[in-house]
């Protein structure tokens, strides 16, 4: 016959192998205030590898693969504080929020030296070249992303380009209005 009793306790004071082991205790160094005053030093008493121990390179350089990641200057923050320049226009205490056209990210760097580079807001206006704009910032054609960064430019680029020429801002809005 079988003591199940004896089986059972026996089977209980076993480790089971996913049973957590704690570790056995470390030594506890106690340093004089000589050596507390170099604890580098003191580290390097105690703890000293083998004559000639080289450590393994931590990567195996044949399996490390990665995709580098392009990350533009204008994305590192979705918003950025306005600097003094646009504290100035009325802004003073808020945040620019950096709008999105066609799930990305506007580059309003790009978008100014376009604007520019075709004569300023006024003629991109009149000649309608928002299109062609939107065509050289990488936007697919046939969508009314055109009209889109229009609207971002005129809120939030043209104020600061008035600014930034020395114009007057009401009479160029009236101005605009008219």
């Amino acid at each position: 016959t079988v003591n199940h009793r004896r089986v059972r306790s026996e089977t209980m004071s076993q480790p089971r192998p996913d049973e957590f082991k704690p570790p056995r205790e470390c030594p506890v160094f106690e340093p004089s205030w000589e050596e507390f005053g170099d604890p580098f030093a003191f580290i390097n008493k105690i703890l000293r590898p083998p004559p000639g121990w080289q450590p393994p390179f931590a990567c195996d350089v044949d399996k490390l693969h990665f995709v580098p990641r392009i990350q533009r200057l204008n994305e590192l923050e979705s918003s950025s504080t306005l600097g003094p320049d646009c504290q100035i226009l009325g802004f003073a205490g808020c945040s620019l929020k950096i709008p999105h056209v066609e799930r990305k990210i506007l580059d309003l760097y790009k978008l100014n030296k376009l604007v520019a580079d075709e004569g300023g807001f006024d003629i991109v206006c009149q000649d309608r070249r928002w299109t062609k704009i939107a065509l050289q910032m990488g936007f697919a054609p046939g969508k009314a992303v055109g009209s889109h960064l229009r609207a971002h430019y005129e809120k939030i680029l043209y104020p600061y380009n008035l600014f930034q020429s020395g114009a007057n801002l009401l009479v160029s809005w009236m101005h605009a209005s008219i």
